[in-house]
Parts: C-alpha cells; structure tokens; sequence
C-alpha cells in the first residue's frame, strides 16, 4: 500500500506540475510577465532549454536523459521499500523530473526541448513546480540519509 501511496504522490506532483504549466501558456505570452506581490513575486512566462532555475542551457538532451534515469532510479527505490523520508523524497523528485521531461518531449523533443518556467522572483531565476519539487525531493532524500546513518550509528554503538 505504501508503494502505491509512493507512485501516486510522484503522479500526482507531475499533474500539478503540467496544469500549472498548461494553464500559464493559455494565459500569459511567452515573455510577458504578471505582477503578483509587488514586484517581489511576478508570473513570468519563460522558456528554459537548461535545467531548474535556468542553468545547464543547452543540455536538453543529457537533461532528458537524466529525468528517465531520475524516474526508472525512482522505480528501483520503490520495488526496495525505502524509508519514509527516502520514499518520499524520491516520490518527490521522480515527479518533478517527470513533469520537465514530459515538457520537454511535448515542448520541441527531448534533444532540444525546453520547460515552461513561470515563478518569477526577480533576484532569482524562473522556475516552475517540477523544479520546486526537485529542489525539495533532494533536501528529503539528504535529509533521510543524515538520519539515517545517525540512526545506525547509534544502533552500533549504543547510544
């Protein structure tokens, strides 16, 4: 049950991540942006062939590549029953790397795709729930082996 629970959390942030995408393409330009807290937080239209927060331009391809092994490693942590932290947090990235790759495959091909990105704070670069959930499934997975191997290490010494 708790697999299922896994792949559904992965599903469900790759939904998310595609209707925000699909609903900021109906609404805003490409290039046009909206202004949403002052000028702190603006809904910008952009597009991104790198990877999240606009690094790695021009890497479409090796990105794609990677969002697959993302998704399969996500598969193998599964099928092994991770940890909770661990499972989420792959669940989490495995989303995330699905949402950009079904972006790039639909947005000009996983060789020269690109990714809607749309969170605009200005001193940052744009990014969108895919990079959001990839930054944050990475700090859960970090999170999990830190505690994890403090775990064992008091389970072998006592403590």
């Amino acid at each position: 049950m708790r697999r299922t629970k896994l792949v559904l959390l992965a599903l469900g942030i790759t939904v998310l991540d595609q209707l925000t995408k699909l609903a900021i393409v109906a609404w805003l330009p490409e290039g046009a942006s909206h202004p949403v807290i002052d000028d702190v937080l603006r809904i910008t239209h952009v597009r991104n062939s790198g990877a999240a927060f606009g690094t790695l331009k021009g890497f479409s391809g090796v990105l794609a590549l990677a969002a697959l092994v993302g998704v399969i490693a996500f598969l193998a942590v599964v099928v092994r029953d991770p940890g909770r932290l661990s499972g989420i947090g792959a669940a989490v990235v495995a989303g995330g790397a699905l949402g950009n790759l079904i972006d790039r495959i639909v947005r000009g091909g996983p060789i020269n795709g690109s990714v809607v990105d749309f969170i605009d704070f200005k001193f940052w670069p744009a990014f969108n729930v895919a990079d959001s959930a990839i930054t944050i499934g990475a700090l859960f997975i970090l999170w999990a082996g830190i505690t994890e191997k403090k775990k064992a290490n008091e389970a072998n010494h006592g403590s």
